[in-house]
């Protein structure tokens, strides 16, 4: 394995200038979310779900030799993909195929039924017990946020506000550290774990019959939901496009994507779409198919557009390194 992002040429592109690198990295990204459960599915059936949770530990280590490895780089647009691919590893690996096993295979868990499917009886109408465990970790999860949101050298932008809202910046002292001081390798690979969990239980939670009932409350919250979320992507969307280099715009692409896919996850729990062709691409071939095809056009792109010199191993400028 080596920098192969250091490859494309420094300097600037005449296309890859904004909107463009904002709207590509954001359809990427959102695609992306779709695939990673295409990508789940094709593990499970292709060595079979007993070998696969029996497997998955090591799996998941995959995950973390590629960090290492990114960790040790100076490139930092290689840092951002070997921690994004990393970080997506490690929480299949790690949590859903973990969970998979423990609630199935060493609880021996139903899954919770909220009615009959749409399939018939036979047909899994609610939660998997994965699901459910994952549900559980929601206190965890804030714990870990509040950790970041009382982090003084963070440089993310949502913890940044809540940290000027409540009045933080002034106790918590300034940063000690540099855009030059920072890994985008590890970066990334939390802030995919951290933005796939934190979406995860936004969905669990608003699905919850137990908390959010089954009738006019259960829709009404989940369209709330749905606002929410668009408004949300969509306000960072308008940012994203701003961004001239495709390694920041990686990055913040990340939770952009994630957070425009829960209105995908709840307009299918409410019978509005379909995401079919992610998790049965056996039946949507043609269509899964494209999709993949498009996914892998956009990465090559993304490789090969001309890089600023801060993106591939240079001295970063003053105001670059952020997100």
């Amino acid at each position: 394995m080596s920098d192969a992002t250091a490859s494309p040429p420094v300097g600037r592109s005449k296309l890859w200038q904004p909107p463009i690198v904002g709207l590509v990295t954001f359809v990427l990204m959102f695609v992306g979310v779709g695939l990673a459960h295409t990508l789940m599915v094709l593990i499970e059936h292709g060595l079979g779900r007993p070998t696969t949770l029996a497997i998955s530990p090591l799996l998941g280590f995959i995950g973390i030799v590629m960090l290492w490895y990114g960790v040790k780089s100076k490139n930092e647009s290689f840092q951002t993909w070997i921690g994004f691919l990393a970080g997506i590893i490690v929480w299949m690996c790690w949590v859903e195929f973990f969970y998979m096993w423990y609630g199935r295979e060493n609880w021996g868990m139903l899954p919770r039924m909220d009615g009959v499917g749409s399939g018939g009886p036979l047909e899994v109408s609610g939660t998997y017990p994965e699901y459910m465990i994952m549900g559980s970790t929601v206190g965890t999860l804030l714990l870990m946020l509040c950790l970041y949101a009382f982090d003084k050298d963070t440089r993310c932008n949502m913890f940044l506000w809540f940290q000027d809202k409540l009045g933080l910046k002034e106790g918590l002292g300034p940063t000690t550290k540099k855009a030059q001081d920072r890994n985008y390798a590890i970066i990334t690979f939390m802030e995919t774990f951290f933005v796939t969990w934190f979406c995860y239980a936004w969905n669990l939670l608003t699905f919850d019959p137990a908390l959010m009932g089954s009738g006019d409350f259960f829709i009404g919250i989940n369209l709330a939901s749905v606002f929410i979320a668009t408004t949300w992507a969509g306000f960072c969307l308008t940012r994203l496009i701003q961004f001239k280099r495709t390694a920041t715009a990686l990055r913040y692409a990340i939770p952009v994507g994630n957070v425009a896919w829960v209105n995908v996850e709840i307009l299918e729990k409410l019978d509005m779409m379909s995401h079919e062709v992610f998790i049965d691409p056996w039946t949507h071939t043609f269509e899964a198919s494209v999709l993949f095809g498009a996914f892998l056009t956009l990465v090559v792109a993304i490789l090969l557009a001309p890089k600023k010199p801060s993106e591939v191993g240079a001295r970063a400028k003053r105001g670059e390194g952020v997100s």
